[in-house]
């Protein structure tokens, strides 16, 4: 067990709440037990909002700044959050905060650049409003290129029943959707003051001119502009944090040289 101590934002002032939890538990699984706890206690005891859904890294919304450090609260460990840990995308490594009696301290607050709800709960607004209607969520899966399964498949010898009396479908058609949650954590590590379209939408606009080569004048020309692919100073803080290896800034360096090329 690892006793902490969380202090969650809570508009201007922190709410401060502890407990004893495994040491696999992640941040969301101790917020989730302390509610728990709090069920019927009085209000300073109640956890402040935050966001959840998946559980385990699909859907983003449970991103918040941990001790210091966009994150995904369903992916922030207590052990590792217990060990020397970055306080910036890339920084060094910094020692662990402990309160009096030895517990951790950990820190909870809202993503910077979102849409305050309450709490600790945004939602990634300004990480997302520059993605382009026109946006395509589905790319062509890994697999495309994989034979198509046998019309008649067998086992042992034995004709197996078509499903529904359908042939079974070729993989050669098949998509996915984009690697990209939304989760914010991009935008909320990247230190840009400028006015920036930023990473996420960035990305989205990158892919989206991979994927349809008929848009890639009308998403260059967005690209283009003074709070696009120009504004990014490539501290790569986005890439850093993001979760699921989208590596935003890997798209905006692409971007800029197809801007390059495209001025020769």
């Amino acid at each position: 067990m690892i006793e902490v101590n969380f202090r969650i934002r809570d508009g201007k002032d922190f709410v401060e709440l502890s407990g004893g939890f495994p040491e696999d538990a992640t941040v969301l699984d101790a917020l989730e037990t302390l509610r728990a706890r709090a069920e019927g206690a009085a209000p300073a005891a109640r956890v402040p909002h935050y966001r959840h859904s998946c559980h385990h890294g699909s859907c983003g919304t449970c991103g918040a700044v941990v001790n210091g450090l966009p994150s995904l609260m369903c992916l922030s460990r207590l052990s590792d959050l217990a060990a020397p840990r970055p306080r910036e995308p890339g920084g060094p490594a910094v020692e662990p905060s402990h309160g009096p009696s030895g517990e951790l301290v950990v820190t909870l607050e809202p993503l910077t650049r979102g849409s305050l709800v309450a709490g600790i709960a945004a939602r990634p607004t300004s990480a997302l409003e520059g993605i382009p209607e026109e946006y395509s969520y589905l790319r062509p899966s890994e697999d495309a290129g994989r034979a198509s399964l046998p019309a008649d498949p067998t086992r042992d010898g034995e004709k197996l029943p078509a499903l529904d009396g359908a042939v079974s479908p070729p993989l050669s058609g098949r998509v996915r959707f984009e690697a990209c949650i939304e989760c914010g954590l991009c935008s909320a590590a990247c230190p840009v003051t400028a006015p920036f379209l930023g990473p996420a939408a960035l990305a989205a606009v990158n892919r989206h001119r991979e994927k349809a080569p008929e848009s890639a004048e009308s998403m260059l020309a967005l690209a283009a502009g003074a709070d696009g692919a120009p504004a990014c100073e490539r501290h790569l803080h986005c890439s850093r944090v993001c979760p699921q290896a989208v590596y935003p800034g890997k798209h905006i360096q692409l971007l800029r040289k197809a801007l390059a090329g495209r001025a020769q």
